[in-house]
């Protein structure tokens, strides 16, 4: 079974494509979806899944409800499977964007691009990757990158990271990852920023509980 994860009009034949009814979307107006969910809802069987694909939905997830879908996906997902992510590529947009040679249009575009549509509750991004962050990012919870590819749309810029499943890993494990990654955004070792930490790990645990097989 492959799974394509926030379908939109977008249908991939050989997947299951799953994305919110059409009630929930803003401008689209039909739906290809096979299945209606909720992808934070999602829960697989451990070991069932061939592929996981994510076309500009990953950065739609906050950092501790990401890293909590990276550790399901990794439990679902057969040893050697795919998971195969794109999103906006924030370097080359920022770079764009800071161009003293870019248009007042261009920069726009690109500062939507690195911040959302903004239109529904869920057109907002949550983070932004560089190519060299994702990687490393999808290697820590399991993977093994095998491309990383770059491309340029009209004003947009984007990237995608495709990665086989290296290796499983328990839920014990999967949350000093998390911890482990969550704790690079502290600011400094003070009570205030541990505080922090605590509240995303609560908010991973309960992705967790949801997503991991």
């Amino acid at each position: 079974m492959k799974l394509h994860l926030g379908c939109g009009e977008r249908y991939f034949p050989g997947y299951v494509n799953l994305d919110f009814p059409l009630i929930e979307h803003s401008v689209q107006r039909k739906s290809v979806a096979d299945q209606f969910a909720n992808l934070l809802d999602l829960k697989y069987a451990a070991q069932t899944i061939d592929e996981v694909r994510l076309h500009h939905v990953f950065e739609h997830f906050s950092r501790p409800h990401a890293c909590a879908l990276l550790s399901g996906w990794n439990s679902w997902l057969k040893t050697g499977g795919i998971l195969h992510i794109e999103v906006p590529d924030f370097e080359e947009t920022a770079k764009a964007v800071l161009s003293s040679f870019a248009s007042n249009q261009a920069q726009a575009v690109g500062l939507r691009h690195i911040f959302g549509s903004q239109e529904a509750y869920w057109a907002y991004h949550l983070e932004g990757y560089t190519a060299g962050r994702l990687k490393n990012y999808v290697e820590r919870f399991g993977f093994e990158v095998k491309a990383v590819r770059q491309e340029k749309y009209l004003d947009t810029y984007n990237l995608e990271v495709i990665a086989g499943k290296k290796t499983s890993a328990t839920k014990d494990e999967f949350r000093r990852i998390a911890r482990s990654y969550l704790e690079g955004f502290l600011v400094a070792d003070v009570e205030s920023e541990r505080t922090l930490l605590e509240i995303w790990m609560r908010d991973f645990e309960a992705q967790l509980a949801k997503s991991f097989a």
